[in-house]
């Protein structure tokens, strides 16, 4: 009886301590949501818009960590050129500066946003602030500028947002 009591207590302990070393960390690949505003800028004779007109975008993102001040996050957002849908996808590259309870990143994002029956590509920066909710969750708050090349003139959208991130 005693043998059984023993082997069941280490049984329960190596339990607590693999779930405890399995569970979520920042250094774990996390899939988010995004919701905010894009405001297009445009100086061609193709899209007729106001300078900085507003559109709602969303999004989502997969954030893979390669060093824990490194990550890539390929992602997708759609928003509007007034009547026009348009779909960016892009891969950032993003650094990461460790705060106390923050984490403050910038990079670049370089990839390729269509829109009517254009495909163009397109090159920003991304700046960028993110806190841990809970143990799997965090939440953020972004920036991108991007500049869409379309030969002579070029498009340039500013996208702020905020969102959600889940780690596995």
């Amino acid at each position: 009886m005693k043998r059984v009591m023993v082997l069941s207590l280490a049984f329960a302990l190596v339990c607590m301590a693999g779930s405890t070393l399995a569970g979520p960390s920042k250094d774990s690949v996390g899939l988010g949501v995004s919701f905010g505003a894009a405001f297009p800028q445009s100086q061609t004779d193709e899209i007729q818009f106001d300078d900085w007109d507003t559109s709602f975008s969303w999004g989502f993102y997969v954030n893979i960590p390669i060093i824990w001040t490194f990550h890539i996050s390929p992602s997708a957002e759609l928003y509007k050129f007034k009547d026009i849908n348009a779909t960016d996808i892009n891969l950032a590259f993003k650094f990461i500066i460790p705060a106390s309870i923050l984490d403050i990143y910038i990079g670049l994002a370089p990839g390729l946003t269509t829109y009517g029956d254009d495909t163009l590509f397109n090159v920003g920066g991304i700046v960028g602030v993110s806190f841990n909710l809970f143990s799997n969750l965090d939440m953020f708050v972004e920036a991108k500028y991007k500049i869409l090349i379309e030969g002579d003139s070029n498009v340039r959208v500013l996208h702020a947002c905020a969102g959600i991130l889940y780690h596995f």
